[in-house]
């Protein structure tokens, strides 16, 4: 009875790190959830699943969503977490709808186990500390009421100021950032800053959303003047110019004529981007030249990025990011 299937899926799992040196990845896994343990294996087409871990659910003190708003680093954009023993698994699932069923089912499973906790972390534990309340012990007690029953935490203890907004609406989880002004037309409305970050209340109407400022305002706006805060979405970065041809980005960088002015821009290679630098520095004779980098990819899951192998990241933000401090590399 107990190695009943209850759900079965491919999700992303996070390293646990349970060693110092243990590095910080993301793996495929296909995860199966039986009345006595939580398993996850090695997926790959045509072979047979490999066992890559376990744990039971007698040992789990706490399931929840995870709600954040950094720029998560995988595929999937969905994640949970699942603490036991010492240790904190993060998984991500592909949906809203697959969280949902995995938090809610394994709430089930574990809810007379004696070691549940009565508080945890609605954050991610990231560079030595826990974002939504800068604790740096990774087991410290967490900073809101662990609700066992419900697919999200209570209202959270008084947060810091600087995370306050990020917790005021606790069962919504998705962030956007603002491509354009919009200027309220009437009451109903909200007013949005171009590049600031919102909450989204409600988007069940296509073209108008219900949001959230960072304090607390709520409003309906266009929901084209939005797009989520993610890897995927470069709209929200200045750098990024999406239907520009080679010869007018060349144009608009001798226009701006600065060392080292660039731009991010759809490549001919649909789905591929390529950056253009101004420079001086790579010219013979003083006079300024356009240099264009197409942006690879490699061929491994989740997929990273790069201009030179020897440096390659997790996303183009990531990689823009590093060249612009590291022109050398």
């Amino acid at each position: 009875m107990n190695n009943c299937v209850l759900l079965q899926e491919l999700l992303i799992k996070k390293s646990q790190q349970k060693r110092r040196t243990s590095p910080s990845n993301f793996k495929v896994r296909f995860f199966v959830l039986t009345q006595s343990k939580l398993a996850y294996y090695e997926h790959r087409h045509g072979k047979k699943r490999t066992l890559k871990g376990s744990v039971e659910l007698s040992r789990i003190k706490c399931v929840e969503i995870v709600r954040s708003d950094i720029i998560i680093p995988c595929q999937y954009k969905y994640p949970f977490q699942i603490v036991h023993d010492s240790y904190i698994l993060y998984v991500f699932a592909p949906n809203r709808e697959s969280r949902q069923r995995w938090v809610l089912t394994l709430k089930e499973e574990i809810r007379y186990n004696n070691s549940l906790a009565s508080k945890c972390h609605p954050d991610f534990w990231l560079d030595g500390k826990w974002r939504c309340c800068a604790q740096t012990e990774k087991m410290a007690a967490g900073c809101v009421v662990y609700d066992p029953t419900k697919n999200a935490s209570k209202k959270p203890l008084p947060p810091t100021p600087e995370d306050n907004w990020k917790l005021l609406l606790d069962p919504r989880e998705a962030v956007v950032v603002a491509i354009y002004d919009y200027e309220a037309q009437n009451p109903q409305e909200l007013t949005l800053q171009y590049n600031e970050e919102y909450y989204v209340i409600d988007s069940s109407e296509e073209h108008w959303w219900l949001i959230q400022d960072k304090n607390g305002h709520e409003g309906y706006v266009p929901s084209s003047y939005l797009v989520e805060k993610s890897p995927e979405n470069l709209q929200v970065y200045e750098w990024y110019n999406k239907n520009i041809s080679r010869s007018k980005a060349e144009t608009l960088l001798r226009e701006e004529g600065r060392e080292g002015a660039f731009m991010v821009r759809d490549s001919r290679q649909p789905g591929m981007y390529t950056v253009s630098v101004f420079t001086k520095a790579l010219s013979t004779d003083n006079n300024p030249v356009i240099k264009h980098y197409h942006i690879n990819e490699t061929t491994d899951f989740p997929k990273r990025y790069y201009l030179a192998e020897k440096h390659v990241f997790d996303s183009i933000p990531d990689l823009i990011n590093y060249h612009q401090h590291n022109a050398a590399g």
